[in-house]
């Protein structure tokens, strides 16, 4: 994912994970372009995964500030 992908929003990147998906069950579905697509999701799911555990340790953090 390019720089510019890691700017989107989980969300974005969510929405652009599910379009990606249903490329698969499309009838633009091209054998010749799948092992790449396939890449990219997988990264991008990749990226979603890490933005979530930080977002997870985010929250964490400030609760356990709030608990003092």
């Amino acid at each position: 994912m390019s720089k510019a992908g890691s700017k989107l929003s989980i969300s974005q990147k969510i929405a652009t994970l599910d379009e990606s998906v249903e490329w698969f069950y499309s009838e633009e579905f091209s054998l010749d372009q799948a092992l790449q697509k396939y890449k990219d999701a997988n990264k991008l799911a990749q990226d979603i995964k890490e933005d979530l555990s930080k977002l997870k340790n985010q929250i964490e953090v400030i609760g356990d500030f709030t608990k003092s």
